[in-house]
């Protein structure tokens, strides 16, 4: 009887995807997957370590596998970047774990879970150094694809683990991630989104390989009907890369650029490598090239020494800048980066006030620039259906659209926007359905 797999991912797009690769390797290996962590076998956590929040998400489930464990002999396995990063405090505090994982070497879980299996309880396998590997992808959509292009990254920024979870940077070949996206458009994708902890770096361990304005130059050549892609930096953000957006229809009107802080002062202090200055330069060179392009970030509140004065200087940036959307965290220092020796001096309730503050600042703007888009025909690619059974999608812009009528997964459709909240629009298909491709 074929062993049972239940697997929960934790944090980016990146893990997501990587999970995606989890199920493809073991699927390929003989297992079954599972609907639900009690009619599994072996149950698989794939973590993040980027914010403190994200682990205590990780460490309240341990308890419930804790829980399993007494009622059901499963194999449990820990991966991601918690265990990267954590490994010697999982195993001591969660003795329920009987391996970790290391999401750089996805081929050699199955063998490891062989090794669990028969006894040989903490195993752990996470290789250094950290290698590129080519894995086949069980996708949970049939639309969108997401294309690995680059792995970890060397900007070293002050309060970021990606470096020390993910190791240093490493582009993918061309030519794979070429013979990937071609592989997905003949397979019936509608869109690739290419992945990367730093998308704009690609190439710069590599320079053979070419940076990235020209990998998304050969990818737009390729003909797949949408290319998305993230995430940016803007440290590394070129005009070459926004001349490539104009230049290629196929290319989302899109950037999610973080920019983490509107304070000169705290940007250095965060080791970010731009000012303030120049990240607005780099909205108003993109907004002045692409026509109608929506700008998304991440912020930080509550850094170390943050004072009042900083943070009216991001507020001030969000005013000016009017993002799309804006993902925004209260700071939590991470074990082993260089904000972790700084004091915590932003008490808790002054950081929660600043986020609620932020969030309200970018809701109103985010209303009104919806709201702008009233009456705009535009068009959706069909991604799924929302709890109420609607249909909806994306917009080139990475704006949600909600449709009303009938139409089809992986369509095309003009749509008539007709109403707009802060988070999505809503409209009506002009024509029900349009044959995949005409549009």
């Amino acid at each position: 009887m074929k062993k049972r797999l239940y697997i929960e991912t934790w944090g980016c797009q990146m893990n997501l995807h990587q999970s995606e690769g989890i199920v493809g390797i073991l699927e390929g290996a003989g297992f079954e997957i599972a609907d639900s962590l009690f009619d599994a076998d072996i149950v698989l956590f794939n973590t993040c370590t980027v914010r403190q929040k994200a682990e205590e998400k990780v460490y309240g489930r341990l308890g419930a596998i804790e829980a399993l464990k007494v009622k059901k002999n499963v194999l449990f396995g820990v991966g991601g970047c918690m265990a990267q990063v954590r490994r010697e405090a999982l195993l001591k505090r969660f003795p329920v774990i009987d391996f970790l994982f290391s999401t750089t070497d996805l081929a050699a879980l199955p063998s490891l879970i062989h090794k669990a299996d028969k006894g040989k309880g903490g195993v752990v396998h996470l290789p250094d150094p950290y290698e590129t590997q080519e894995i086949p992808y069980k996708r949970k959509s049939s639309v969108t694809a997401m294309v690995t292009i680059t792995e970890g990254c060397s900007n070293f920024c002050s309060y970021c683990i990606v470096p020390y979870a993910r190791g240093p940077l490493r582009s993918r070949p061309p030519a794979k991630v070429l013979a990937e996206v071609q592989r997905l458009m003949g397979s019936g994708y509608r869109e690739v989104l290419l992945l990367g902890q730093n998308v704009d770096s690609y190439g710069r361990d590599l320079p053979s390989y070419g940076d990235f304005a020209e990998l998304l130059t050969r990818v737009a050549q390729i003909g797949i009907p949408r290319i998305r892609f993230t995430s940016s930096h803007p440290r590394d953000m070129t005009p070459r890369v926004i001349e490539t957006i104009a230049r290629h229809e196929n290319i989302c009107n899109h950037i999610h650029l973080a920019c983490q802080s509107g304070s000169d002062r705290i940007l250095r202090e965060m080791n970010r490598g731009y000012t303030r200055g120049e990240f607005l330069s780099i909205i108003k060179g993109a907004r002045k090239a692409v026509k109608g392009i929506n700008i998304t970030t991440d912020l930080i509140v509550g850094y170390p020494g943050e004072s009042e004065v900083d943070f009216r200087d991001t507020v001030e940036l969000i005013e000016e800048a009017r993002f799309g959307s804006i993902f925004v965290a209260k700071y939590s220092p991470r074990p082993g980066t260089r904000s972790a020796s700084f004091p915590d001096d932003i008490p808790k309730e002054v950081k929660d006030e600043r986020l609620q503050e932020v969030l309200s600042h970018q809701r109103r703007i985010a209303l009104a620039e919806n709201r702008r888009r009233i009456g705009e025909t535009v068009k959706v690619l069909v991604e799924g259906r929302t709890r109420e059974g609607a249909f909806f999608g994306r917009r080139g812009d990475h704006r949600t659209v909600v449709l009303s009528g009938e139409t089809e997964l992986g369509a095309f459709v003009s749509v008539c926007i007709e109403a707009a909240s802060t988070s999505a629009l809503a409209g009506r298909a002009l024509i029900p359905a349009v044959v995949k491709g005409v549009l």
